[in-house]
């Protein structure tokens, strides 16, 4: 019998529930795939939601995983997790050896902090676009996708926070088969029909765009001068 691929959530304070809790729930109702949270310690996770969560492992405990996925989070959570030895030194080692490694949402802070990025075409959440583009060694997609896979360099990227059920679902296609991510989306009655239609700057109105834009900066300028401290300039 295969064994499982093991899906690795590096988590780290601060960061967003959806961004990992969705895509745990995919990979979960896959058969072939093991979901397990890491953290740097075994206390407890608090998001950006409000809430706790308990990482199944430490980083010292779990040397490698098949899939590394990375979620996003608030601004203080991603600068600290950008610049976390024991988050940092666990990604280069596990992502260089992974099947597959990636983020969703500004997690794309995060891995590419860590040059598992390096020469990709890359996506996050769409007003943290232009900070991730002073990267020098990644490319930051046109637009606002869902969801970017680079196939040939096993890395993946997706958009904002509820992106990675659908980033999830893509890598299931890609690695188990169209079938598996078909029994999968039943299985969970995934279905979006939102009542509403704003979901990215594409379809809101450009006044929600622009006071959304203005509630984030603050949030968007720690992201520029993390990078900058990392790339300099």
């Amino acid at each position: 019998m295969t064994s499982p691929l093991t899906v690795a959530f590096a988590l780290y304070p601060g960061c967003t529930l959806l961004d990992f809790a969705g895509a745990t729930q995919i990979f979960a109702y896959t058969p072939g795939f093991r979901t397990v949270w890491l953290a740097a310690s075994a206390d407890p996770i608090a998001t950006t939601e409000g809430v706790s969560v308990l990482p199944n492992a430490t980083f010292a405990q779990t040397a490698a995983a098949d899939i590394v996925f990375v979620p996003g989070g608030g601004g203080d959570g991603v600068t600290a997790a950008m610049a976390d030895p024991a988050l940092q030194g666990w990604l280069k080692r596990a992502g260089a050896q992974a099947k597959w490694a990636g983020s969703v949402c500004t997690g794309a802070f995060v891995v590419a902090a860590s040059g598992l990025f390096d020469g990709c075409a890359v996506t996050t959440y769409w007003s943290a676009r232009d900070a991730l583009a002073l990267f020098p060694t990644l490319d930051v997609v046109p637009g606002y996708p869902r969801w970017q896979v680079d196939r040939e360099r096993r890395r993946f990227s997706g958009g904002g926070i509820s992106s990675s059920l659908d980033l999830a679902l893509e890598l299931v296609k890609d690695i188990a088969g169209e079938g598996a991510a078909q029994a999968t989306q039943l299985d969970n009655q995934y279905a979006p029909d939102p009542p509403v239609r704003s979901g990215d700057p594409t379809q809101a109105s450009p006044e929600l765009v622009i006071s959304l834009t203005q509630q984030q900066a603050s949030m968007n300028a720690q992201l520029v001068a993390a990078v900058r401290a990392i790339v300099g300039g």
